[in-house]
């Protein structure tokens, strides 16, 4: 069986698998889910029963992964991580998988894990993507070794810039995914009278160097039940009226355009 970097919750010690459980050293024990995704939340230190997306966002994001709509981000960050050492990537707050699954088809031979603190997301990704270990976690307590790994990778996900130094290796690849001030903006012209651009994010993790920022900007077209489902994913489904998300939601397709910020950073020495 392969060894993974995981760490006990509880006590902190490593983990090793034994047939479909984790254990450490301290007799804690795990248990793998039917789907294949190991949860390594403790329960007090949730702050809802089930924290994160929901079954209906989860089965949404599913349809508008599934149809490829977001593999144009996910091939620009397997290009940059070419440039610098991937032997070990963690995608922290993973969602359904897609971009993880695409970063390790391409590094095959790379130790590419994911975490999401919904358990929906985790069983989601676990379900289509067998050869990756999943985990249910915190981004603020990774069940993970401390510089453990090359890169962590962090798309549309709240930053913890000291949880992510420490299990960075010294030197290590951080790369950020914020949605640029246009990003979705043809949705929004269609939901909204007076659309409005997305706020700049400017926030800056401590204890990292900037090295570059990239972009990943273009037009899709949506048709179908991926209409609906592209907007269920956005916090646009809870915050518009219902007669223009059922409008919407009618179309038979739908052209709107993404854009994001790829930030790199690198793990300061000091």
């Amino acid at each position: 069986m392969p060894t993974y970097p995981f760490i006990c919750p509880k006590c902190k010690e490593k983990l090793s698998i034994n047939g479909h459980s984790y254990y450490c050293e301290n007799g804690h024990c795990y248990d793998l889910s039917k789907s294949g995704y190991v949860n390594l939340v403790l329960v007090n230190n949730k702050h809802s029963a089930d924290p994160g997306d929901n079954k209906e966002m989860i089965k949404a994001r599913v349809l508008v992964m599934n149809a490829g709509y977001y593999d144009s981000l996910a091939g620009k960050i397997a290009d940059i991580l070419e440039g610098y050492p991937h032997s070990s990537v963690l995608d922290c707050g993973c969602g359904v998988g897609s971009v993880t699954g695409i970063i390790q088809k391409r590094f095959p031979n790379a130790l590419v894990m994911g975490s999401d603190i919904s358990k929906n997301a985790a069983d989601a990704a676990a379900k289509k993507y067998k050869d990756i270990p999943f985990c249910v976690a915190s981004s603020n307590d990774l069940p993970v070794e401390s510089e453990s790994q090359d890169v962590l990778i962090c798309a549309f996900a709240p930053v913890f810039a000291e949880e992510f130094g420490r299990v960075l290796r010294p030197g290590g690849i951080f790369i950020r995914v914020v949605p640029d001030v246009m990003h979705l903006y043809g949705l929004k012209s269609i939901l909204y009278e007076n659309p409005r651009k997305n706020e700049k994010d400017t926030e800056e993790p401590a204890g990292f160097e900037k090295i570059k920022t990239e972009y990943v900007a273009d037009d899709f077209t949506a048709t179908g039940e991926v209409v609906s489902s592209l907007i269920k994913m956005t916090p646009y489904y809870y915050h518009t009226k219902k007669e223009d998300l059922e409008r919407v939601f009618a179309m038979p397709s739908l052209t709107t355009n993404r854009a994001f910020e790829v930030r790199v950073y690198k793990k300061s020495e000091n």
